[in-house]
């Protein structure tokens, strides 16, 4: 199918096909799993659907960016964690995934074409990221992706009931080449 030429049945916008990122090692698709695994708890504390997380490719030491988004898809505010809790276990594990996984998306990008921050986001089941839009701290970044005009590339497959299946893609119709 051309992305490009697709049209719903339904008369509404094309949404973008999720791609799968070539060359995935069973390392890469463990440490998506892993994100995908320490989000879920922190995604329900925080009642939010989706979970990025940015770095900067500019500074290896650069702390992570974790925004929330909820059921609106408006930026979600974190809840507090306070030192000690579960969460706070639950949020360093997924920073060390997340870390993992986005320095092994950085060096797969051309040298001469690194954008200044790349994201991933996870609803708690699958995992992707955009290199058309790479940064999640984009203003509009998710109104984007709804609208199809960026294609994400799948890190680890979205379940078809889950929230970034719904918010991406609410009501899309079968595709008419």
């Amino acid at each position: 199918m051309n992305p490009a030429r697709a049209k719903l049945a339904t008369d509404e916008a094309p949404v973008a096909p999720l791609r799968h990122l070539p060359g995935m090692d069973l390392a890469f698709a463990r440490c998506a799993t892993r994100v995908a695994r320490h989000a879920r708890p922190l995604l329900l504390a925080n009642h939010a659907v989706l979970l990025s997380m940015t770095s900067s490719t500019g500074d290896d030491r650069a702390r992570l960016t974790t925004r929330y988004w909820d059921a609106r898809c408006a930026l979600a505010a974190p809840a507090p964690i306070v030192s000690g809790d579960a969460l706070l276990r639950r949020l360093a594990a997924l920073e060390e995934a997340a870390k993992l996984l986005l320095a092994d998306l950085i060096r797969r990008w051309p040298a001469n074409a690194l954008p200044p921050a790349v994201g991933i986001v996870t609803d708690g089941g699958g995992v992707a990221f955009s290199s058309d839009h790479p940064s999640p701290l984009s203003p509009n970044w998710l109104a984007q992706h709804q609208a199809g005009l960026c294609p994400t590339t799948a890190l680890l497959p979205f379940s078809s009931g889950g929230a970034w299946s719904r918010l991406i893609a609410p009501g899309v119709g079968a595709f008419i080449h």
